[in-house]
């Protein structure tokens, strides 16, 4: 058997789309001024291989027979990076004259331990299949970039269980990744797209495992002190970006509602993100992003508050008073002006204005506009030690923090409110940085602002619930509609007495919890 290629670097994006929309790619004026070669179509069976417990995808590598005509290849590809849907990844590809796995060239290839022990080799079976037709053309920009655009439509099998397949593959052959993305904003402006940052091979692993993602909470940026300042805002907006794509599925699907939190929570951490380092990449570098995030919110945190109200409150509320058929009746029309919100929150996500502002986002990290701004102190900012910039941004978050709470006690509706941003904030700046510091000093500090932060919380739950009364009101309720009303105006009532009682005592803890970056 011949010996695996020499490793290639994959740099891709992948886009679900419709299959009408798929049909007419072609004829689209920004794919016929590019057309370098005319269009090819093949027919692709894919078998993916691992061991029963499957050792590879823990490893985020996967290893797959291809047959294309009477050709079969075996390809490994190793775990890369990802960048709200651009993928870097190697690939190691071996020509094979049957349906027979290389292993020498497994081996050969180092892109998994599983592949050094002649005993998980010999597991190895296959796990699921790809059937698909893919039509490819060769697009030549006018920068000299070259681009594989390619359009998959067919199905992945894994025993009983199956999905379809239909979407675009964008493979850079050569050039820059930004010319990649800046195609792919106009393909994303000529027709209906989004991101598919999940591969064919994460798909059918779920299909084979009979498992359905959870929903992702965030997870704290792997920064370290030697990292630039440039370095870490990359991890940490990358990081958020992640999150949001990988409960974007979840919303879709009309899933789980905490799927809809958890992309609630991901676009603020990134909102908080571009503030948190905004004198060194000041926001005229993001007005854009800045502007496109805010329209997103204002169709997440809606759809968020009818969640917590009818799936939360309402019910808790009836549950205690079961004699009250007037909630009941609330309770219905609640779901439905849910219904609506949570629908506009998932035509925000499915449309295209999103996808071109994941794009824009990518595109912003790779150009670096900040550059041309010539702005001197964000120049300097960014010239800092990481730990140093990090202390400041914390310390002078923390003030405002303290300056807001002053005589909490005695704070109206607009001063809590003032003050529960501003704890959001120094939490969110406090996780983006942790991992510069000790970890327990770290978890005391984080634990106490998390502790205000959830009694707050509470707080804006009770107001939100008192606000969204006035669209429930239902003029031809009767008197169980408007009695129901003034059950949850009592409820929201009693709760923000029942917290504003406590909130005394959180925020001593608070105040007494050494700041860990001192």
């Amino acid at each position: 058997m011949a010996p695996p290629a020499p490793p290639s670097v994959e740099v891709e994006l992948k886009f679900a789309i419709s299959p009408e929309h798929g049909a007419r790619l072609g004829s689209l004026p920004v794919v016929q001024a590019a057309v370098h070669r005319r269009a090819l179509t093949r027919t692709l069976h894919s078998i993916y291989y691992d061991t029963p417990d499957f050792a590879l995808r823990r490893e985020g590598c996967a290893l797959r027979l291809r047959k294309t005509g009477g050709r079969w290849v075996q390809t490994v590809k190793r775990a890369g990076t990802a960048e709200a849907g651009l993928e870097q990844r190697e690939e190691f590809e071996t020509p094979l004259p049957a349906q027979v796995l290389n292993f020498p060239a497994l081996v050969a290839s180092g892109a998994s331990a599983v592949f050094n022990d002649a005993q998980t080799r010999r597991a190895l079976r296959p796990v699921f299949v790809t059937d698909f037709k893919r039509t490819s053309r060769d697009l030549a920009l006018p920068s000299g970039a070259v681009i594989e655009l390619a359009y998959d439509r067919g199905g992945i099998t894994a025993g009983d269980a199956g999905a379809g397949v239909s979407e675009i593959e964008l493979e850079l052959k050569a050039g820059d990744p930004l010319e990649l993305l800046e195609f792919a904003h106009q393909l994303a402006e000529a027709m209906p797209l989004r991101l598919e940052p999940r591969s064919k091979a994460q798909r059918g692993y779920e299909l084979a495992a009979d498992v359905r993602p959870a929903p992702v909470k965030a997870v704290t940026p792997a920064l370290s002190p030697e990292m630039s300042v440039t370095d870490a805002f990359r991890a940490v907006v990358l990081g958020c970006i992640a999150q949001l794509q990988a409960n974007e599925q979840g919303v879709l699907d009309g899933a789980d509602y905490e799927y809809l939190h958890q992309a609630r929570v991901a676009v603020r951490r990134l909102r908080s993100a571009l503030s948190v380092f905004s004198r060194a990449f000041p926001k005229p570098a993001f007005l854009r992003q800045v502007g496109e995030l805010r329209w997103l919110s204002g169709y997440l945190g809606p759809a968020r508050d009818w969640d917590v109200l009818t799936l939360e409150a309402l019910p808790e509320i009836a549950a205690a008073l079961p004699g009250e058929s007037g909630l009941h009746v609330l309770l219905e029309r609640a779901a439905r002006l849910r219904a609506d919100a949570d629908r506009a929150a998932r035509d925000a996500l499915a449309s295209s204005r999103y996808t071109i502002a994941l794009l824009q986002f990518v595109s912003a990290l790779h150009r670096q506009p900040w550059l041309a701004l010539e702005d001197e102190q964000a120049a300097a900012m960014r010239s800092r030690p990481l730990p140093e910039f990090a202390q400041g941004v914390l310390s002078r978050r923390h003030k405002r923090v303290r300056k807001a709470g002053r005589g909490h006690a005695e704070l109206d509706a607009a001063g809590l409110h003032l003050l529960r941003i501003e704890i959001k904030k120094l939490r969110y700046a406090a996780e983006f940085f942790s991992r510069l510091w000790e970890r327990k000093a770290v978890r005391d500090y984080t634990a106490a602002l998390a502790g205000l932060q959830e009694l707050l919380g509470s707080l804006n739950d009770a107001t939100t619930a008192e606000r969204l009364c006035e669209a429930l009101r239902d003029p031809a309720g009767g008197p169980d509609g408007a009695e129901a009303l003034g059950l949850v105006r009592g409820w929201a009532a009693g709760t923000a007495r029942a917290q504003l009682a406590r909130l005394p005592e959180v925020w001593d803890a608070f105040r007494d919890t050494a700041c860990f970056w001192e």
